[in-house]
């Protein structure tokens, strides 16, 4: 039972753990991990019992490639936990069970999600709201809801929203990890490992519950920094959304309407890296520059803009100018990479 009835700090010394300190909740949080991030205040929610210091069961909706990797991150690094995993189809749940990815899987949801302390949607965005109405009936008190989400803003529109006056605690997590693979087949325990989780609490849901939901990530691999929605949504416009669409642009620029065999044969390491993000999966990677459009237009704008630049320069012969944009790219690179 999660609601133990010692007094919270007496739990964390006999687990070893130390409160973190009380602090002023308007100020930012004082730690390596989220300084350089917006954190903002978290209030109290009366439904969620603050003596719970870990999740025993978590549901996890969708058994693609960041669902089935939670289940076996969780599976792995927290061996206490039961995980239960949600899907529409049988044939990557039945993968799942074969895996050993889930205590449990099933196609019925009253089956995955009643009893479960944490919920992950790991479904694509545009499906979540749909999710959370079938599931709103069966979910316990208590239970915290996060998703996967690689677009923020509308994740807590459509659904932070619909649980928070449902007394239910939402909080986004966005664990910057994946892969050009996709489906349950190719998920790996190991996906998060090292990986930046960033968590979005625009319903202000208290303090420990996001602490808890912090641990919880950090477990499975992750370093996390809080944002608000909207900051997070321009940071992975710029850091995610653009460069894939830059990657398919590559791959149109070097290859519409050219020879294909024979620029594969002559292309080489610079190609394959510059292009390895366009092998996303078509579908999922359209509905997320689509659901961060006005952030993605502006940096698309900025994009046109300096192409524009490069192309002045190119056709004057300013070898100088691009010299000095080329050494600016790479001295931002390393900066931003800590090379």
């Amino acid at each position: 039972d999660l609601r133990m009835s010692r007094g919270l700090g007496d739990v964390y010394k006999r687990q070893a753990l130390m409160r973190p300190p009380q602090r002023d909740h308007a100020a930012p949080l004082d730690m390596p991990m989220f300084r350089g991030a917006d954190v903002f205040p978290c209030k109290s929610m009366r439904e969620y019992s603050r003596k719970q210091l870990f999740f025993s069961s978590v549901a996890i909706l969708g058994p693609g490639l960041l669902g089935g990797s939670l289940a076996l991150a969780v599976r792995k690094q927290l061996p206490h936990v039961h995980v239960r995993l949600w899907g529409r189809r049988e044939e990557p749940l039945e993968y799942a069970r074969s895996s050993g990815a889930a205590h449990a899987a099933s196609t019925r949801m009253e089956e995955v999600v009643e009893g479960a302390d944490l919920v992950v949607l790991a479904t694509p965005v545009g499906v979540m709201p749909r999710l959370v109405s079938d599931m709103l009936p069966l979910l316990k008190s208590g239970v915290l809801v996060t998703d996967v989400g690689s677009v923020k803003g509308c994740v807590h529109q459509a659904v932070g929203s619909v649980l928070k006056k449902a007394g239910v605690a939402f909080i986004g997590s966005h664990p910057m990890a994946g892969s050009e693979k996709q489906g349950m087949e190719h998920a790996s325990w190991d996906l998060f490992r090292d990986a930046t989780c960033i968590l979005t609490n625009d319903e202000h849901v208290h303090e420990d519950v996001l602490l808890l939901l912090q641990r919880f990530w950090e477990r499975v691999g992750c370093h996390c920094i809080r944002m608000k929605a909207a900051d997070h949504d321009s940071s992975v416009a710029r850091i995610s959304h653009i460069p894939h669409a830059l990657s398919a642009l590559c791959v149109h620029s070097a290859l519409d309407g050219g020879d294909v065999k024979l620029l594969g044969l002559v292309s080489a390491g610079g190609f394959r890296d510059t292009t390895r993000v366009s092998m996303g999966e078509p579908s999922m990677w359209a509905e997320i520059l689509a659901e961060n459009a006005p952030a993605v237009l502006e940096r698309l704008d900025e994009a046109l803009s300096q192409l524009g630049q490069v192309r002045n320069w190119l056709a004057a012969g300013d070898k100088e100018a691009l010299r000095e944009w080329l050494k600016a790219a790479a001295e931002s690179r390393a900066q931003a990479l800590g090379l």
